[in-house]
């Protein structure tokens, strides 16, 4: 078999594998009201638990490899959307409903890694229950400008429908897996 024989038949295998799902448009969930959204089950909150990793603030106590992490690789799986973002304003929600909460808002910087970014700039919630708040406490304005990899979907949760959310360091590690499970969506 020739060269060129071989790579006309693996295109042609290649082109059979992925031609539905090329025609089949973007699987993520769209925000019109047709579009039923997954409940925010526990199974989900383990993936986007609205938590920056404490890695972002410089301190990994696990020692974690992102390419070696199944959870990483499921969140980019499951994902609506992955993308980098540089933060905007850390600011405090004040009042009794919020309990002091923060509202970090970040603006997304190139292009989506996964997924289509929502347009404009995204603000996240962290109340004071969230493992997160003690980390934003600590770091407050100085934190304004780092990046982070922000994977998020939405889902119902019984109030409508509401982003849920994981941040990572923007680090190459980071991207690397992300790249790499994202190959992995295709295959699903």
């Amino acid at each position: 078999m020739t060269r060129f024989t071989f790579w006309r038949r693996s295109a042609a295998v290649v082109f059979v594998l992925l031609a539905p799902n090329g025609c089949s448009g973007p699987q993520t969930h769209a925000s019109g009201a047709d579009t039923a959204l997954d409940p925010y089950s526990p199974e989900a909150a383990v993936l986007f638990d609205d938590v920056f990793a404490p890695s972002v603030f410089g301190f990994d106590p696990e020692g974690r490899h992102p390419g070696k992490d199944p959870k990483l690789r499921e969140r980019t799986r499951r994902a609506e959307f992955v993308l980098v973002a540089r933060i905007q304003t850390v600011s405090r929600v004040g009042g009794l409903a919020h309990r002091g909460a923060y509202e970090v808002t970040l603006t997304p910087v190139g292009a989506a890694l996964v997924g289509r970014a929502p347009p404009g700039p995204l603000t996240l919630g962290v109340p004071a229950t969230s493992p997160s708040y003690a980390w934003l406490e600590g770091a407050g304005t100085k934190w304004v400008g780092s990046r982070v990899v922000v994977f998020g979907r939405h889902y119902e949760d019984g109030a409508g429908r509401a982003l849920h959310f994981r941040c990572e360091p923007d680090t190459a590690e980071v991207r690397n897996a992300v790249e790499h499970d994202a190959g992995l969506r295709l295959l699903r």
